[in-house]
């Protein structure tokens, strides 16, 4: 999320943030774990590895790196981390590297420009621990006046012979810039995510296809930036169009109102801008809003699937 003006009281209220559990936070099992539990998870880290849209000292840098880390290590580290907000690929070898020998390896680190000479800061990212059979990023493409920042990653991986399709987002913030018609602004945003979210499930069914891979399991994770049930974006249908897709919130039942991932401030209510949405997967084994880290203003947001799942056998 871009947020230029509102960094002061993100910071402060990621600090109070209220920390929101629905089951037990479960350790990593790891690429050949116990019961095939594995473990997604998104996080939007919040200009990466700088805290701003500026870079800082390198000292300053390399602590937050190490600092986001170890908020990650004490929360749990995921088979396959899905995060948002990260500089370039050389601060993804950084947090690698910080994570430690045992954790998800980089499948692949997104390169998004809005011009020629203008490159963003704020990629997308996959970690895995499985094997990664491909991957790769794409930018939006612009339609009639609407210009979708950004794009997002994809990579393939191979779960325990199971093929396994992830897409990771960043969809446009609600950013208005000062000085600006903030009605029309925001349905500029509405639209710049409804937009992205049209093209996401189209790509995604068609990358899943690809080379006769035929993935039979999809999970798009991410910073939408939106939310179905929040007044504030009645009418918006960034979200239906992805469960229209065939999509399940890996959260379903549980009311957004009950598990933010943007904490509340003096300024603005709490909001679930962060998702985990799964096709092709059954009931989740477990999901969790984790304690927001005070290296970002998002909480990192876990669920976790059994794969394979067990086959069923019918007693006679």
């Amino acid at each position: 999320m871009q947020r230029f003006a509102t960094y002061a009281f993100f910071a402060a209220a990621a600090v109070a943030a209220v920390v929101w559990i629905f089951a037990p936070a479960p350790v990593s099992t790891g690429a050949g774990g116990a019961e095939g539990v594995a473990t997604f998870a998104t996080w939007n880290m919040e200009w990466f590895p700088s805290g701003w849209p500026e870079p800082r000292p390198e000292g300053d840098e390399r602590k937050r790196i190490r600092d986001a880390a170890a908020a990650l290590r004490a929360r749990g580290v995921p088979d396959v981390l899905l995060v948002q907000e990260v500089r370039d690929e050389a601060t993804c070898r950084a947090f690698e590297r910080a994570l430690g020998p045992d954790a998800p390896r980089l499948a692949v680190c997104s390169d998004f420009w809005f011009s020629p000479t203008n490159r963003s800061l704020q990629q997308v990212a996959v970690f895995s621990r499985f094997p990664v059979l491909a991957a790769g990023s794409e930018s939006w493409v612009a339609s009639d006046f609407v210009f979708p920042p950004r794009g997002f990653a994809w990579a393939i991986l191979d779960v325990r012979g199971e093929k396994v399709a992830v897409f990771d987002v960043h969809l446009k913030s609600n950013y208005v810039p000062e000085g600006k018609d903030e009605a029309r602004a925001a349905v500029m945003n509405r639209l710049k995510r409804e937009l992205a979210a049209r093209q996401l499930v189209s790509r995604a069914a068609a990358i899943a296809a690809t080379n006769g891979w035929n993935v039979g399991r999809l999970l798009v994770a991410g910073d939408f930036n939106t939310a179905a049930e929040d007044p504030r974006f009645a009418g918006e249908k960034t979200m239906r169009i992805v469960r229209d897709a065939g999509f399940r919130d890996a959260f379903e039942g549980v009311p957004e109102a009950e598990r933010p991932t943007l904490p509340a401030s003096d300024l603005y209510p709490a909001a679930t801008f962060d998702h985990i949405c799964a096709k092709g997967f059954g009931a989740p084994f477990s999901r969790r809003v984790a304690a927001v880290a005070r290296t970002s203003d998002h909480a990192p947001v876990y669920a976790a699937w059994i794969v394979p799942e067990p086959e069923r056998t019918d007693t006679p």
